[in-house]
């Protein structure tokens, strides 16, 4: 008799334990069955998609990101311009340039689909190219290669940039043969 009233009093207690006073505090969390409307992102149903797990962003772990690499940080010089002998020399970029563009173009002949991946191929090439050259580690490069079919026409292309005239520069070159012709430009801003 005295379990049952234990029993009894401990199921009493669990039910009202479960209860939710609408007049005074929430005593228990209760769980969301609906979803929560999102202040941040928008709607009741949008979440953000999460690619990184929390140990992740602090750099313990890379797996989640899908091969990306992580940011290398580079450490203060408190140095505003390369030294000399590491600041880009646009005639040694324009020779490279100019013998990538003859040693993968030299035999080829317009093609469209083809000229799509071989313009990124080539601006991926020249750019590996540049940072094997000695040039500061600082220096970013963007390099912009266009590709096209002779047909009597014309062409112009202009570009504008804000940079620092002491150490950004560019090169430019071009090839062209047969009905192809090919421009690669690469920029070079140095990166305090």
């Amino acid at each position: 008799m005295a379990e049952e009233s234990q029993e009894l009093a401990l199921s009493r207690k669990r039910r009202k334990s479960q209860q939710v006073d609408t007049q005074g505090p929430i005593i228990r969390r209760m769980s969301r069955l609906e979803p929560r409307h999102s202040v941040q992102y928008g709607g009741a149903n949008s979440r953000r998609m999460s690619y990184a797990s929390r140990s992740s962003i602090s750099g313990m772990s890379w797996s989640g990101l899908g091969g990306m690499k992580p940011v290398t940080r580079m450490a203060n010089t408190y140095r505003m311009a390369p030294r000399p002998e590491e600041k880009f020399n646009a005639s040694t970029a324009q020779r490279i340039m100019s013998c990538t563009l003859q040693s993968y173009l030299e035999g080829e002949r317009y093609d469209k689909n083809l000229s799509i991946s071989l313009s990124k191929t080539l601006a991926d090439v020249i750019k590996e190219r540049m940072k094997d050259q000695g040039f500061s580690q600082r220096y970013k490069f963007v390099c912009l290669v266009t590709m096209g079919e002779k047909k009597d026409q014309g062409m112009a292309v202009c570009s504008r940039c804000v940079w620092n005239t002491d150490t950004d520069n560019y090169a430019s070159s071009s090839f062209t043969k047969g009905d192809l012709f090919a421009v690669a430009t690469l920029y070079a801003l140095y990166f305090e």
